[in-house]
């Protein structure tokens, strides 16, 4: 069931509204709650009191209650997907387990159906750390492989995506559990109301070790699954996950993202019935679960001048406040003011050097997008008409749709993408052409939705300029200033302070100051 919590993180994308909406923070949410509970989950109503909880009871790998459990997953009363988890002793390793875990949710999303699975084979010791692993994603077609082994005091890590290749080597300062574990440890520990354990975990879509907590806070019975259960706690990367997990073992229960997110045990046939059910749901609940409602705001790209106020932001998320962007944050309560034609940084930035770098997302030295920047790039040798030739090339040759992607050259390969991938090719094709080129994460208007989604666009370092913020999507050179920046980044463990956010945040106040 916490399987739940990988395929949200992967998800943690944002939402685009230029037919390209987008959700990874959010089409890490894709999956919310049954009508019937909105907003309740915790409450008296459905949870209830058990008494006293038996005894704990640790339990070890050889005694486990069961081999293999399936979740359906529902969101909005429409089934989208399930989760699979299975432990076996592993046949060529005495003294060593496989837990194999698989999920898929598929879900229409602005008439576009969006896919996302995960399958996953860790290989664990009797106290469930980690030894070796295995890991293949596929968002929308495009594929990411996370694979390596540890020996208890370093792990080594390979990831691959689309032809481009990383090599990682960790340190280890403490045990590491994989995240298919965590609805395993509180049961092999020993039920137990008024525990709370710290786990270091290997978060595979981050490719990160994250600290981990899990808290048993109640033993009760629900009208939602059969007989008792403990609820269990855990946070991960500014998740909160929600599982009530039986006396016997059996997880029967969770609940995430402020209670929109469910899972429940399910036979294996009917968790799989969500492919046809899926195909069906028309539903763009997921717009109107992120979506950051605010009166109309006349001819949007031409605001060069934005105030705005929000509330119910999560404590992780620090609002940048710099050249362009003023901003004073009150406990959850962020003002600030957007301006685009106020001067930006023209100094020398010691941080340049750092967004020449390639990464995973933005493979600027990959040799199809090196080699295709120059040739757009042309004879240009101003920043602004290079900046202008690749954004206006972008839009000629990149279709805009809700198609997710790992990296920039997924991009390439499929020629469509949301606004993530827009903002990573942009940023891939700068970095190639010696421009410094970072990603950036907030919100924006979109006036066919009547408010904010979240969006993701770039920032270009122009010498004698500064920071520019551009919109590959949108095709700005200067983006407008209904453009809110939240914080930077291209992978998902930099986006993860956004995720307590979607859903909860809301906008008090919003006026235009003024227009080009």
């Amino acid at each position: 069931m916490l399987l739940l919590g990988t395929i949200m993180l992967e998800e943690t994308r944002l939402i685009n509204v230029k037919n390209c909406t987008q959700m990874r923070p959010l089409f890490i949410l894709w999956v919310a709650l049954l009508g019937a509970l909105g907003g309740c989950a915790g409450t008296g109503e459905f949870f209830r009191d058990a008494g006293a909880p038996p005894a704990p009871q640790p339990r070890a790998l050889a005694g486990w209650p069961y081999r293999e459990l399936w979740n359906g997953v529902v969101f909005n009363g429409a089934k989208v997907g399930f989760t699979r988890l299975a432990l076996a002793p592993a046949a060529d390793a005495p003294g060593r387990w496989d837990i194999e875990s698989e999920a898929a949710l598929r879900i229409r999303f602005l008439g576009i159906d969006k896919r996302v699975s995960l399958r996953a084979r860790d290989r664990v010791r009797d106290d469930l750390t980690l030894e070796r692993f295995d890991y293949a994603y596929e968002l929308d077609g495009s594929p990411l492989a996370v694979s390596g082994e540890s020996d208890g005091r370093i792990m080594d890590m390979n990831v691959a995506a689309s032809g481009v290749r990383e090599e990682k080597r960790l340190f280890l300062q403490s045990p590491v559990y994989p995240q298919s574990a965590l609805a395993l440890l509180p049961v092999a520990k020993g039920l137990a109301v008024g525990r709370t354990d710290r786990f270091t975990v290997l978060q595979g879509e981050t490719q990160a070790l994250v600290e981990t907590t899990q808290s048993t806070l109640a033993y009760e019975t629900s009208t939602l699954f059969e007989g008792p259960a403990f609820r269990i706690e855990t946070r991960l990367l500014g998740l909160e996950t929600t599982t009530w997990i039986a006396p016997d073992g059996r997880p029967v229960f969770e609940l995430a993202l402020h209670g929109t997110l469910i899972s429940a045990l399910e036979p294996e046939d009917e968790a799989k019935r969500y492919l046809v059910a899926a195909s069906l749901n028309k539903d763009e609940a997921l717009v109107e679960f992120s979506l950051l409602r605010t009166p109309p705001l006349e001819n949007p790209r031409a605001i060069s001048r934005l105030e705005i106020e929000l509330s119910g932001l999560p404590p992780g998320l620090a609002v940048p406040s710099e050249p362009g962007q003023e901003c004073r944050r009150e406990d959850s309560r962020v003002s600030c003011i957007v301006d685009r034609q106020a001067p930006t940084l023209s100094r020398p930035d010691g941080r340049r050097a750092r967004y020449l770098e390639p990464t995973l997302s933005v493979p600027s030295t990959h040799g199809e997008i090196a080699s295709l920047a120059r040739s757009i790039a042309g004879s240009a040798s101003d920043g602004e008409e290079r900046l202008a030739r690749l954004l206006a090339w972008i839009d000629a040759n990149i279709a805009k749709e809700a198609v997710d992607v790992f990296t920039a050259a997924d991009v390439l390969r499929e020629r469509r993408a949301e606004c993530q991938g827009n903002a990573y090719l942009l940023a891939a094709f700068a970095r190639a052409l010696g421009l410094p080129a970072r990603v950036v994460n907030g919100i924006v208007y979109s006036g066919t939705h009547g408010g904010f989604l979240y969006h993701t666009w770039n920032e270009i370092w122009l010498e004698g300029k500064g920071w520019r913020a551009a919109d590959p999507t949108f095709g700005q050179a200067r983006a407008d200033a209904t453009h809110l920046k939240l914080l930077e980044g291209e992978s998902p463990l930099e986006l993860a302070p956004l995720v307590g956010m979607v859903g909860k945040a809301r906008i008090d106040s919003v006026r235009a100051l003024s227009r080009w």
